[in-house]
């Protein structure tokens, strides 16, 4: 069964005005690449080589006729209306970047992987998933406020983070780790992606990140398989967090079963997503929608879910959870607390 707790929203001070401002741009921005991409692309005769690039010229169809709120002001760091905003750069370089490619993948001569995990791309996207992009960085402090509130509330001294990809709420996380979380001397912080390349690339980069207390593990783990499979016990974590993760997931349902067989007694599987409304589209999709779709997304307007989306998801998963989302504008950020329970 899921439960929604509409008196808390511990996320409103990351999704603020400003941020709901910058989002806003972030949209004029997308409209604009995504009708210089289809004015390419309409040039001449062209029918999609497949159908995950004739989703994205779907997808793109509907960018470019989206309308943009331009009412509210955009503040820049110094706070003056309309200044450059250096805290939103990583995502329009990288929305410049993958826009800059858009016309050749769509007509199959490049793919999303080469586009953004190798060289220039794959520098971008670094930047893109740290906690230095204000678009981004509401995602990280939302999931590592609520492990640390869920660690001072539980304690607990062993942590898996699933999906951890470029390490950027891994970072963010060590970043705000406060002393008085767990009263034990050790905390094992193990940290997971189904990329071997990523995990040394987070490794060397985190590597000199960690609190005195905090041991890092990498290891790889694929949210597709049982975690037997992957020799995971169960009832071995005191929390498990995954950030922007878990909605790949082939099978959502199964995999959220899976991760909630890991927690021991008292802990919780936390989530931290992007989310959309019925019928919206998010900005990030355009940077996004170049990598492979979860297989239900081709059914979908959008490849994120909504909260009613989740709510179903987790009531049709058999799994008990605390659903929250932003309270001011669209939906765009979700926190979910995943305890453990008898599995249906």
């Amino acid at each position: 069964m899921s439960m929604t707790n509409p008196t808390r929203h511990p996320i409103d001070h990351v999704v603020d005005d400003d941020y709901l401002a910058a989002c806003d741009r972030a949209w004029a921005v997308v409209r604009d690449h995504a009708r210089s991409i289809l004015a390419d692309v309409d040039a001449t005769p062209y029918e999609a080589p497949d159908g995950h690039r004739a989703y994205c010229l779907r997808w793109l169809r509907r960018a470019a006729a989206m309308p943009t709120d331009e009412a509210r002001p955009w503040r820049g760091p110094g706070g003056v209306d309309g200044a450059p905003d250096d805290d939103a750069a990583p995502t329009l370089d990288l929305l410049a970047h993958a826009a800059g490619e858009y016309p050749a993948f769509l007509r199959g001569e490049t793919s999303g992987p080469a586009i953004l995990l190798a060289g220039e791309g794959l520098r971008l996207w670094y930047d893109y998933f740290g906690s230095g992009n204000g678009l981004y960085r509401p995602l990280n402090a939302a999931a590592a406020d609520t492990v640390i509130d869920r660690l001072r509330a539980a304690g607990g001294s062993r942590l898996l983070e699933v999906g951890a990809g470029t390490g950027g709420a891994t970072g963010h996380l060590l970043a705000a780790w406060p002393d008085d979380v767990a009263d034990v001397a050790d905390v094992e912080y193990t940290v997971t992606d189904t990329s071997p390349r990523l995990l040394r690339e987070t490794r060397e980069h985190l590597a000199d990140r960690p609190p005195d207390h905090v041991r890092l593990d990498f290891r790889r783990f694929d949210l597709d398989l049982p975690p037997d499979r992957q020799r995971v016990a169960p009832a071995s974590f005191d929390v498990v967090v995954a950030v922007n993760a878990i909605h790949n997931a082939a099978d959502l349902g199964s995999s959220l079963r899976s991760l909630r067989s890991l927690l021991r007694p008292g802990g919780a599987l936390v989530l931290s997503e992007s989310i959309c409304g019925p019928g919206a589209l998010v900005h990030q999709e355009l940077i996004l929608n170049l990598l492979p779709l979860p297989a239900d997304a081709y059914g979908r307007l959008s490849r994120f879910h909504s909260r009613a989306d989740w709510l179903a998801i987790f009531a049709d998963a058999g799994v008990r959870a605390e659903v929250l989302v932003n309270s001011s504008g669209p939906e765009l950020v979700m926190t979910a607390v995943v305890t453990p329970g008898d599995p249906r």
